[in-house]
This record gives structure tokens, sequence and C-alpha cells, in this order.
């Protein structure tokens, strides 16, 4: 018995040192469910917006309660520990699911703000960047008669999970820091801008220099670039045969490349692009035959050959690597001292060959 004693006394005074967690129940709670940095009136300030989420307590609810604070500070950190002030509840970031730079912000230096999104313990390192224009907060304001929960509808864009659209460009943080780090690519983030109070438009795509914009690509741009960069994506292009015009809908779509480095040639990037397509529009009123499906394709895949040679052409003379052509360069190459030098050097005499196959299987609905 004195043995079971003393181990209840032990067990009695170690549990006089354990802490109790500090939970706080969620009608005590706000939660942030997006983050927006401009630059602030002071030099060398930051001004950080949160879009709050209020919870209700009721799911029968379809309008939830929003709320925007601002602060301006040297620091984001102590920006948001002033913001504490301003409310009544804990601010809880765990459904944090957007950060948007300032287009000041992002044309001088995303560094900083990319570091502290990475370092933060309660941020998840898939909420997706991007740039707002004409600012952060003006993006935040936006709120769609679509929108029934704070900020869903850039969660929904931004992810996919929405719409698929294909001038939309999704960057999470943890890609956008190892981009910014890693050797041989570029990092990008895709630009929202604000259109009053009620909508958004996202259709464009920046290539950054490691810290800021160096290049922004056109709406057509960033289709084209989404069209390389991932598979299947689901969108329309264009084909002229006489004063015809013809639309196809690319079913799927995939994209390789292959770096070629001969020792009597210039060094050249090749191209293949695959699209099995849909006839979804005809200005003419020709009948449609299994012939005029290859003649489309056909013309649709010159088409497509120029303007992605044009793109990467482009691409390519602002000093950018988006795709990562020189990580994809180092990594078939086993000399870690000297690979990236040599890739500087090759990088301004890369030719572009491109070769697009596009197969209209059937012209719709109707024959």
């Amino acid at each position: 018995m004195r043995r079971g004693t003393r181990r209840m006394m032990a067990l009695l005074l170690l549990s006089l040192l354990i802490t109790g967690c500090n939970f706080k129940d969620i009608d005590r709670r706000i939660f942030v469910v997006a983050i927006g940095i401009d630059p602030g009136e002071a030099e060398g300030t930051f001004k950080v917006s949160l879009k709050l989420a209020i919870p209700q307590g009721d799911v029968t609810k379809i309008d939830e309660k929003m709320q925007i604070i601002t602060e301006e500070s040297e620091s984001i950190s102590e920006a948001l520990r002033r913001m504490k002030s301003k409310v009544e509840k804990e601010l809880d970031y765990v459904h944090c699911k957007s950060v948007i730079l300032g287009e000041k912000i992002a044309a001088k230096d995303i560094r900083h703000v990319t570091d502290w999104a990475v370092r933060r313990r309660d941020i998840q390192l898939i909420l997706n960047f991007a740039v707002g224009k004409p600012g952060a907060l003006e993006v935040l304001q936006v709120k769609p008669p679509s929108e029934r929960i704070p900020s869903n509808s850039l969660i929904l864009a931004m992810s996919g999970q929405g719409t698929e659209s294909p001038f939309i460009t999704s960057v999470y943080s943890y890609q956008l820091m190892r981009n910014i780090y890693e050797n041989g690519i570029d990092p990008i983030l895709p630009i929202i801008e604000a259109q009053g109070k009620e909508q958004f438009l996202i259709d464009k795509v920046a290539l950054l220099d490691k810290n800021k914009i160096k290049l922004v690509l056109s709406a057509d741009e960033t289709r084209l670039f989404n069209l390389l960069s991932r598979s299947n994506l689901r969108t329309n292009f264009p084909a002229h045969i006489g004063g015809g015009m013809y639309q196809y809908y690319t079913e799927s779509s995939s994209s390789s490349y292959r770096i070629l480095t001969p020792q009597d040639g210039e060094p050249s990037i090749h191209y293949k692009i695959k699209i099995k397509a849909i006839l979804e529009e005809n200005s003419t009123q020709d009948m449609i035959t299994h012939h005029m499906l290859q003649k489309i394709g056909a013309a649709g895949a010159e088409e497509l050959d120029r303007a992605v040679t044009a793109l990467l052409t482009k691409i390519q003379d602002s000093g950018m690597d988006p795709f990562g052509w020189g990580l994809h360069y180092g990594a078939r190459h086993w000399n870690n001292d000297t690979e990236m030098e040599v890739w500087d050097r090759l990088y301004p005499r890369l030719k572009f060959k491109v070769s697009a196959k596009v197969n209209i299987k059937y012209s719709g609905i109707t024959k």
C-alpha cells in the first residue's frame, strides 16, 4: 500500500506541472480567409489587410458576415499583432487560402512577403499567391453577387475547384518559394484585376526574375503558357481556311520538349504538342466532312506552331525561364560546378522548333 501511495503522490505532483491547452471555442474566433499586402504610405512600410469570415453558428445561413481590417507597419508581423486590438475575438489563420500582393509590391520585391508566409507556423504552404491590380485591398473588397462565403470566389477560381479557366494559373506558396531560390527556373504569379466592387478578372500571368515582375503575358499568351505547362487544358483555338474561321475545342492535350546541344550546331528546344479536339464553331456554311476536319486540324496546327514559337521567343528575349528549361538541362549534365554557367551561355542562342498535331475527331452534334 505504501508503494502504491507513493506512486499516486508522484503522479499528482507531476500533474501539477502539466499546463492546460490554450483552446478557444469557435464563437471566440474570427477566421482570416485572405491576406492582402500593399506598400504603406510611409517609405519602407507595409499596409496589411485581412479579410475575415465571421462564424454565425447556424449552418442554414446562406450569407456569412465579412469584415476587412487594415493596419500599416514596418513589418508584416507587427501589423498582424496590432490588428488583434481591432477585434474582440482571436484571429485564426487555419482557413487562409489566398495571399494577394499589391501591384507595387510585386514590381519591387516579393521575397520579404514570401519568406514571411512560408515561415509563419499557422499558415498552410498550399495557399495561393497572386498579384492584385491595382492593389491587394481593392481585390479583397470585391464581392461577386454569387459569393455566399467570404473570399470563396477567389478560392474556387484560384484552386480550380470551381471554374476551369484556361487563363488561370494556380501558384502555391511552396512552389513560389522553391522557384525563387532554385537555379534554372523562375517564378510566376497570376494577376487578379479588380473591376469595380462586384467583379474581378484573372486572365494574365506575370513572369518574375526571382524578386519582381519583369514581363506580363497577355490573355492569349497566358493560355498558350498553360497549354505548355500542364496537360489536358480545356480551351478552344482558331483555324482559318480561306475566308472561313473555325474554332476547335481541346478535349485532351499534352506537350513535351527536348533540349538538343549538338557539338557542331546551334542549341535548340524541340516542342511537341498533341491535341485531340472537337469542332465547336464554323463561320461558313460548308459541309463538314472527314477530309474537311483534317484540313481544319492541319490549319489549326500551323497557326498554333507560329503562336507558340512567338511566345517562346518573347520569353527568351526577356531572359526569364518559367518552364524550368535550365533545371531540365542541369538534371542531365553532371558537372554541378559549371552546368549553370554553360546554360547561361546557351540560353540566348537557343532556337525553338514547335511541332503541333491537332486531331479533330468529329464535328460535334451537327454533321
